[in-house]
């Protein structure tokens, strides 16, 4: 049995009293000594062996204090040579009245005595004294001293040793036991039971030991005071040492610790059933007795109960301790409450020594970052990365993240990592957009380094040197980062999109983020953990809860990225389950910068097989038959759908600022151009003509048709079209139904919303052709390109804005409608119009700061639009600005300027809405586009271009 060792073996140290204080102990009796001896006032002293003896301690004594190396005698050897020299001493006096002095220092031999370790040597030690001076008086001819000298000798040596031995039993009391509590505390754990659990008497040392923290001790402390939570802790100690065999001790303010060896006869106890077995008596509820304002009430303990067996995870009782510590913060996550250690430490020798290493790796240059790309759900198209840090160490080669990423994220090693993570992937992402490819980058944040103070000024530096678009960087951000200070981290998330970073929350779903701290949070983006996404093929409960994350996210106007799509079965359901960005080894692993693009067609780059003045032959995938079969049922069912196919058209146009646009069907040797805007050309050549090639590579596409191989001195280049932009048809099953097209005969850019709104149109012809009635969205769309179109002329600014605002409220029939403009430079909007059944009252209160909770100022901050469908349960809108406006549902649609957003139009609904046409959205939006360049060439006339 594993218990406390008994009272007789008082173990105090093996050495006896402190160095220092045994050699001032020798040099003090030597004095003394020697005092008898030199001084005169007592008589026939035989100073010779006396003086002998006094030298003979202080030179022990200097010895002791000067000499590391000396020797210092045992307990043992220390009383019997004392006992003997004050003998001898005792005996040279020769009766004299210097006799009493030299019995007085039979306390010299005292001061030993108490640290013997037997009880027979501790009596033994104390009767010496009794024997020795009589024999000294004896041998000296003065035996009519012995008995008065033998009533004096108790004084020196039976009192000190009683004494002393007293205070050191107290001192060790103390030092093995909690003084709160009086129960055993760590030391006396460790001193009970270390040599027990690694002796083998019989039952193979088998024992168990449990740690229990009591976790709402600190909330009882709080509420009732110390004298009850002492209470509940005592009461929980006392039930557990009513286990069979069990020492219990108090290691830490809230937390005990159990250990239970094998008892003879019974069976074998695991490491479950001992933690079971400690949460059953735990588990009744503790009567408070104590005086206090909780006297009489019922507490239930909330234990975390971790086990550590011996042997199998070791013999020493302190890391059984530490291993059942670990494992028992690992239960507080368990439904049981109860883990069992897996007998490892969670981070091993080389962890620590790859930790040290780190700062000194990061100086050096032995960091890489890979990049994982992410793509888009519906073409495929590569619309970032993300970096993530390894470590090319010099012995032990390449290193992932696992390696030395969770004891950097324990301490600030982390904060320098990700400085330079973040300085090495915003300047390759700076790379990449110089050399065309229109990507951003997510770096990692951790929660320490969220806390640091220089992280938003370097993001707003780095972003800066770098001259990154707004939104070009994401900040990747786990739910644990958020947990500590809510507050505080919504704040420095805020400040850090206004320095121009995307936020995305990471690894969403396995953390404890509550829904209403998900509302007081400014995020673009979430990502939907791994471990949904791909359970998410086999397990129908999965599904639900990504489909779940995706219709959240989109409600508070995120965008979704699905992480972990490992195959194609996997990105199927996901992309079916409304995820916008996919991310995970079936579309790319992680690989260095130069490797990231390589198996891309380079952007505007020369092909192999171009030849001088005429273009590259399209390619013909393996599918070419099927395709082209295809393609011919769509020319048949296009012939009803012209009047619609030509409105999406007008807008493509629109959308993309071009003179031309058609939806293209690309057959074996020809495109068909149904339902043109802008010239009546209906067939050119298959080869030579970009939407061959949009068809083929399944993504929208745009590049001048003059300088890229593949099209010079095709159709499109000998029409002068200068600027193609074409975005795929596709049905559900992912087959190429034609291509949408929009032209110009002058280079123009394309922007990232305009390549969105493009793509919504695109779906749109797809939707139409699979069945869906589109016409009466199409008929909402011709009266707003009818409106737009007179105000195109428009030179007043105010009568531009105010009219598409009206096009724009007529086109989505929201309840109201107003628009705000900028009053001041980084300050107040203010109203310029209205439209719609809005409350008198209400007009003259319509005013949004930049920086306050609003869509108004999600809109004016990211410069695009925003949809609310709840406003009560937005994260965008506050919510006494909701109650005030009376806003159910609200669509923010943004005018940007050359110089930043003019003018905002805000579209409210006073009831939530479910769902709000993408088509009619997109069309807003590009509505939006046109007064802005409306606006542009209002301010600085530019010169026609040349037919």
């Amino acid at each position: 049995m594993i218990s406390q060792p008994p009272a007789r073996a008082l173990d105090l140290g093996a050495d006896g009293p402190e160095r220092r204080v045994v050699a001032v102990g020798y040099l003090l009796t030597s004095f003394v000594s020697a005092s008898v001896a030199l001084l005169p006032v007592w008589s026939g002293v035989h100073d010779g062996p006396v003086l002998a003896v006094a030298a003979l301690g202080v030179l022990s004594g200097l010895g002791l204090l000067l000499v590391p190396a000396w020797p210092m005698a045992g307990p043992r050897t220390a009383i019997v040579g004392a006992a003997l020299c004050t003998s001898a001493s005792v005996y040279a006096a020769d009766g004299s009245p210097g006799v009493g002095v030299l019995v007085a220092l039979y306390c010299a031999t005292a001061s030993h005595i108490p640290f013997l370790r037997s009880g027979r040597a501790l009596v033994a030690a104390t009767a010496l004294p009794f024997a020795l001076l009589p024999t000294a008086l004896i041998a000296s001819g003065h035996p009519g001293q012995v008995l008065g000298w033998l009533l004096v000798l108790p004084v020196t040596t039976v009192v000190p040793v009683l004494g002393v031995r007293s205070l050191l039993r107290l001192a060790a009391r103390r030092a093995r036991h909690d003084a709160g509590s009086d129960l055993l505390n760590r030391t006396g754990l460790l001193e009970s039971c270390a040599r027990r659990l690694q002796e083998d008497d019989g039952l193979d040392g088998r024992a168990t030991v449990s740690v229990v923290h009591v976790d709402d001790l600190r909330d009882l402390r709080l509420a009732l005071g110390p004298a009850a939570a002492e209470e509940v802790l005592a009461e929980c100690a006392r039930r557990a040492a009513t286990l069979p065999g069990a020492v219990v001790a108090r290691i830490d303010l809230d937390s005990l610790a159990v250990v239970r060896p094998a008892l003879p006869g019974a069976a074998a106890t695991t490491g479950a059933e001992a933690g079971r077995d400690l949460s059953e008596v735990l588990l009744a509820p503790v009567v408070l007795v104590g005086a206090g304002p909780g006297r009489g009430l019922q507490v239930r303990p909330d234990v975390s109960i971790g086990v550590a067996c011996a042997p199998e995870h070791g013999r020493a009782i302190e890391d059984l301790l530490a291993l059942a510590d670990v494992a028992a913060v690992r239960a507080a996550a368990d439904q049981q409450r109860v883990a069992v250690s897996g007998g490892e430490a969670v981070f091993d020798a080389d962890a620590l020594r790859l930790h040290a290493e780190l700062p000194a790796a990061v100086e050096a240059g032995q960091l890489r970052v890979h990049y994982q790309r992410l793509v888009t759900a519906g073409t495929g198209r590569t619309v970032g990365v993300e970096a993530l840090v390894r470590w090319q160490h010099p012995e032990r080669g390449l290193l992932g993240p696992g390696a030395f990423i969770p004891l950097a994220e324990r301490s600030q090693a982390i904060v320098g990592l990700t400085r330079w993570v973040l300085r090495t992937a915003v300047a390759q992402c700076a790379v990449w957009r110089a050399a065309g490819r229109d990507v951003g980058v997510s770096v990692n944040v951790s929660p320490v380094v969220l806390a640091d103070p220089s992280l938003v000024e370097d993001v707003r530096r780095l972003i800066a040197e770098h001259g990154l678009e707004r939104g070009v960087l994401t900040l990747e951000v786990t739910e644990s980062a958020l947990l500590a200070d809510p507050a505080g981290a919504a704040t420095v998330l805020a400040t850090l999109r206004e320095a121009g970073a995307r936020i995305s929350l990471d690894d969403f779903g396995t953390g404890y983020t509550s829904l209403t701290m998900l509302r007081q949070l400014e995020a673009d983006e979430l990502k939907v953990d791994r471990s949904f996404v791909a359970a998410a093929p086999q397990a129908p409960a999965d599904a639900a809860i990504v489909r779940t994350l995706v219709d959240l996210a989109h409600r508070l106007s995120m965008e979704v990225v699905a992480e972990g799509v490992e195959d194609a079965r996997t990105a199927d359901l996901v992309r079916g389950l409304g995820a916008d960005v996919l991310q995970g080894f079936h579309f790319a692993r992680p690989v260095p910068a130069e490797e990231v693009f390589a198996a891309l067609p380079a952007p505007s780059t020369a092909l192999e097989g171009a030849t001088d003045g005429e273009p590259v032959p399209a390619p013909r995938g393996v599918d070419e038959g099927e395709r082209v079969r295809l393609a011919h049922a769509v020319l048949a069912a296009t012939v009803r759908s012209q009047g619609l196919l030509r409105s999406v058209t007008a807008l493509a146009a629109s959308v993309c600022g071009t003179r031309f646009a058609s939806f293209n069907v690309v057959t074996e040797e020809h495109v068909h151009l149904l339902a043109s805007h802008g010239h009546e050309r209906d067939v050119v050549p298959r080869d030579g003509t970009p939407c061959a090639w949009t068809a083929q590579q399944r993504d929208v596409l745009q590049f001048d048709p003059s300088t890229d191989p593949r099209t010079a001195g095709g159709a499109a280049d000998l029409a002068g079209v200068r600027n193609y932009v074409g975005a795929p048809v596709t049905d559900a099953a992912g087959r190429v139904l034609g291509v949408l097209c929009a032209y110009d005969d002058r280079p123009l850019p394309l922007t990232g919303l305009q390549r969105t709104q493009v793509q919504a149109l695109a779906r749109l012809v797809a939707d139409h052709l699979a069945g869906v009635d589109a016409a009466g969205q199409l008929d909402r769309v011709h009266g707003l390109l009818q409106t737009m179109a007179e105000l195109d002329g428009t030179a007043d600014e105010q009568r531009l804005v105010l009219g598409f605002g009206a096009a724009v409220h007529d086109l989505l029939a929201p309840d109201f409608s107003f628009v705000v403009r900028l009053a001041c430079p980084g300050g107040r909007w203010e109203l310029l119009g209205h439209r719609g059944d809005v409350d008198p009252a209400l007009v003259g209160q319509i005013g949004f700061d930049a920086d306050g909770r609003s869509a108004v100022a999600r809109s004016v901050a990211t410069g695009r639009p925003v949809w609310v469908p709840d406003a009560a349960t937005s994260t965008v809108i506050a919510a006494e600005l909701a109650r005030r406006v009376g806003v159910g549902s609200v669509l923010t649609v943004p005018v940007v300027a050359a110089d930043g957003v003019s003018h905002v139009l805000s579209c409210v609904w006073r009831e939530p809405q479910q769902e709000l046409s993408p088509v009619l959205r997109d069309a807003a939006v590009a509505a939006a586009t046109r007064t802005a360049r409306q606006l542009l060439r209002t301010a600085v006339p530019v010169p026609p271009v040349p037919a």
